[in-house]
């Protein structure tokens, strides 16, 4: 049975096209979401940031107006609420840079930390200011305003700044790294886009081929089937031709031998009937000559029947039948016949003795028609395994490719044969004679056959 290797080849295509598919969706929607969340912390990170940075800045300005107010208040009688009001700005501040210290990035530390400092610091300038008088508040205010407090305060402020650019330097940073894996992401897309394109038209072509072939493959088989049709109807003439034939042959035989041979006995016999006062030497001789065409007339029956199937095969084996067969065909056509049937063990099956009989009386008459041999050798073998059955000629040979499928007798034989699960082979070459070989299984349990012992009685 003939394997068909592409539906393999298409079903492997087809798993690595939906896998290809299905790994492109997977990774599109994997990288997507991983893009989702990069686009999210970076927004988180930069609005958190952003606020506390305003909220630093705020606190920065506010301490800068209460520091202020302060000081130009002449009294120091609301001091402690001053006090008050600036440690609670302290303490919120503070709860802001620590806020921001878990929002930055690594690479920002140092300007965090540095930004820490100057906020230290603005508050360290603030501290001398609860400790005076106010005379010392009313002499030393304007001067401290401008040496401390301004100083420390546009210092936070620069820093802070600062590391607001810096943090917009950085958010700038991660949304490149963002564009750069979306192209990345872009390039792989469509790279497995492609790969999946060439993977479906690799498919395509392959199914397209099939297709043509198998297309091809059942316009040759419509084709062979119009022509085994074709050659069956011309078969079946054939047959039907020969049957008329064959009984054509054995009505001539009958009416032109056996019947003639029968109207003189007839006629004979009627002489005797005539003769019963004659003579006795005239007597004799007629019954003599009625005795002769009763022979001949049984002889002529007995050639018919052994034309149509002989008894030898019945009665006494296959290889008798074979060794009569090929005497009777040098016989009439003067070409010698060796037969080998040394090896052959009996009995065997009645399928088998017939068909072998047969493949050998025609292999013998396609001989005397077409292939004009000097001599002819027949060598049957077996049963082992099987029968081997082989007929050789030196004759003309034949190119077996322009008869096959021409006549009844080749396409019979090959017809016998493959009905018993056998092989028949044919190889001719012009002017180098003929082989025909047969090779015929048999069951392994053989009925026994009991050959009669009455031939030529």
């Amino acid at each position: 049975m003939r394997v068909n290797r592409s539906v393999p080849i298409l079903l492997v295509g087809f798993g690595m096209l939906i896998g290809l598919m299905a790994l492109t969706g997977v990774s599109a929607l994997q990288r997507a979401r991983e893009t989702y969340l990069d686009v999210s912390r970076l927004n988180d990170r930069y609005r958190r940031t952003d606020r506390v940075l305003n909220g630093i800045a705020f606190g920065i300005y506010k301490v800068g107006l209460l520091t202020r107010d302060y000081l130009l208040d002449p009294s120091n009688v609301p001091a402690a609420e001053y006090r008050a009001d600036l440690v609670e700005e302290r303490s919120a501040m503070e709860k802001e840079v620590a806020e921001l210290s878990g929002v930055v990035l690594d690479s920002n530390r140092p300007e965090l930390k540095r930004l820490r400092m100057e906020v230290n610091a603005y508050w360290d300038a603030l501290d001398p200011l609860f400790q005076w008088t106010e005379e010392e508040k009313a002499a030393r205010s304007w001067a401290f305003l401008r040496q401390e407090v301004l100083p420390h305060r546009q210092a936070a402020l620069g820093m802070a700044q600062e590391f607001s650019r810096l943090t917009q330097a950085n958010l700038d940073d991660q949304r490149r790294e963002i564009d750069r894996k979306q192209a990345q992401m872009a390039v792989f897309i469509g790279r497995m886009v492609g790969v999946t394109v060439l993977i479906g038209l690799g498919i395509a072509a392959i199914a397209v081929l099939r297709m043509t072939k198998l297309e091809r493959h059942s316009e040759q088989q419509r084709l062979r089937t119009v022509e085994a049709e074709r050659e069956l109807r011309r078969l079946s003439r054939q047959l039907v031709h020969a049957q008329e034939e064959e009984r054509k042959s054995i009505s001539r035989e009958l009416h032109d031998e056996v019947g003639q041979m029968l109207t003189g006995l007839r006629m004979e016999l009627r002489s005797l009937q005539d003769l019963r006062i004659a003579p006795e030497e005239e007597f004799i001789i007629h019954l003599d000559g009625a005795k002769r065409l009763a022979e001949q007339s049984l002889r002529s029956l007995r050639d018919i029947a052994m034309g149509l199937r002989p008894s030898l095969l019945d009665d006494l084996g296959l290889g008798p039948a074979v060794q009569w067969q090929a005497r009777q065909f040098s016989k009439h056509t003067g070409i010698p016949v060796n037969v080998n049937v040394d090896r052959l063990h009996e009995p065997l099956p009645e399928e088998h003795r017939t068909c072998i009989y047969r493949i050998v009386q025609e292999a013998l008459t396609n001989c005397a028609r077409h292939a004009k041999a000097k001599t002819i050798d027949i060598v049957i073998d077996g049963p082992g395994v099987g029968i081997s059955v082989v007929v050789k000629d030196d004759g003309i040979g034949f190119d077996p490719g322009q008869v096959r499928g021409r006549g009844l007798g080749l396409t019979g034989m090959q017809e016998r044969v493959m009905d018993l699960g056998g092989e028949l082979t044919v190889v001719s070459q012009v002017s180098k004679g003929t082989v025909l070989s047969a090779k015929i299984p048999i069951p392994t349990e053989v009925p026994p056959i009991e050959y009669s012992s009455s031939v030529g009685r």
